[in-house]
């Protein structure tokens, strides 16, 4: 069972008991991310994620991870462009040390001057590991060119130049502005003490009094142009993508049939067609990238430059393939037991739940039930897959980012 305390000052906390679990994960998301952050500040809320490791008024770097890894726990954090998160897993009669981690980390970390100064240099050199990726580096370089100049488009990391600029004070203040109790939900799941850990959250975090700044948050405009960017690599690396739906929107069950269908596994479309039958490539798959005001449909795929044009005509007749007929009753029905399938799986992970009932709380002010999103999942028709691949798939509206080798990255290789 899924229970939803709110705290008098605003924190929300999802708890869902696990009986039959020797463990429990314990999440703290921030309804703050890099698509809010202003552009010359683009990777601050990367930065704060970092820095939650690097001590408090309590205790030092190294206790922080220790006190977690001596019970055999594990924890970490992540950010997005929506949230930032930080999190721990550890054994049932853990949880209440891992709360107060937590919340030490989140509401006591000491952002001093030396450890943002080294943490600056981590940061840049994970950026430098992104820009020596171009299987990674492409979805940035596509998704800064189709929402250009929107905090949305700006890589989670931020840029070379922006962390080198981000300062201490900057950090207080989004600290200041972000980190508060109407935009925090705690969630956790697995077998722990509800009673006792919901006291414990209250007496510390449910005594903080902080009124949030109210979030700037506009619509993305779509650019859906060309970028070529030159490398000395072998083979070149694509992103194409349209303008999608958002997250809030009824059609995501929909949008999910459709990138299993086409690119989301080993059996879908792209890869059958592309990989197996001609063996133009070694990766092809298709991603979602939907958030509140906006969202994106991409396909990546990583092709030798003389196959380029070919790679990408054949992506475009299957999504035209799609736009007129539909989906094949055999592979609709597959992606919709696969959608179910996985999702149940799922539920036998307290990280899973945890993060599914966080989510869930964060955008939708709501807990779905099991039954509630199967059901959603096969009511969708063929008529939602070729209303809603028509809204997508206009080859006008597509956008394109290509990382080349240095000596194709001039010439003409672009179809759409």
């Amino acid at each position: 069972m899924i229970k939803k305390t709110i705290l008098p000052n605003g924190i929300k906390i999802i708890s869902e008991y696990m009986p039959n679990t020797y463990s429990a994960t314990i999440m703290f998301w921030i309804d703050a991310g890099s698509g809010i952050e202003k552009l010359e500040l683009n990777g601050i809320s990367h930065f704060i994620e970092h820095m939650f490791f690097k001590g408090t008024i309590n205790r030092s770097a190294q206790t922080i991870v220790q006190a977690i890894e001596d019970t055999g726990g594990s924890m970490n954090a992540f950010t997005e462009k929506e949230f930032t998160c930080c999190y721990a897993r550890v054994l049932s009669d853990q949880t209440p040390v891992a709360v107060d981690i937590l919340m030490d980390m989140i509401f006591n970390s000491l952002y001093s001057p030396a450890d943002i100064e080294i943490e600056r240099q981590v940061i840049l050199e994970e950026i430098k590991m992104y820009e020596d990726t171009p299987d990674e580096l492409v979805h940035d370089q596509f998704i800064k060119s189709f929402w250009n100049n929107h905090p949305l488009g700006q890589p989670v990391a931020g840029t070379l130049d922006t962390v080198k600029k981000i300062s201490r004070e900057d950090i207080l203040q989004f600290i200041r502005d972000y980190y508060t109790p109407s935009n925090i939900t705690i969630s956790i799941a697995g077998n722990f003490d509800e009673e006792n850990i919901i006291s414990k959250i209250s007496e510390t975090a449910g005594q903080i009094n902080l009124i949030s700044k109210v979030k700037e948050i506009k619509i993305p405009e779509v650019t859906p142009v060309k970028t070529i960017l030159k490398k000395d690599i072998e083979q070149t690396h694509i992103c194409l993508g349209s303008k999608s739906i958002s997250i809030l929107d009824d059609d995501r069950y929909a949008l999910a049939i459709i990138d299993v269908c086409l690119g989301g596994s080993m059996s879908s479309r792209l890869f059958q067609e592309i990989r197996e039958k001609r063996g133009l490539v070694y990766s092809i798959n298709t991603y979602e990238a939907i958030y509140r005001t906006a969202g994106i449909f991409g396909i990546y795929a990583g092709t030798n430059p003389s196959n380029v044009n070919e790679v990408i005509k054949l992506i475009w007749d299957e999504m035209e393939k799609i736009k007129v007929e539909g989906l094949r009753s055999d592979e609709f029905e597959r992606a919709k037991t696969q959608i179910k399938g996985g999702l149940l799986i799922g539920l036998e992970s307290t990280k899973y739940r945890a993060g599914r009932n966080g989510r869930s709380e964060l955008y939708f002010n709501r807990l779905f039930s099991t039954e509630e999103i199967c059901d959603a999942i096969d009511r969708v028709t063929q008529a939602d897959i070729i209303r809603l691949s028509n809204q997508m798939f206009d080859k006008k509206a597509m956008g394109i980012a290509m990382i080349c080798p240095k000596e194709y990255a001039d010439k003409e290789l672009i179809l759409i």
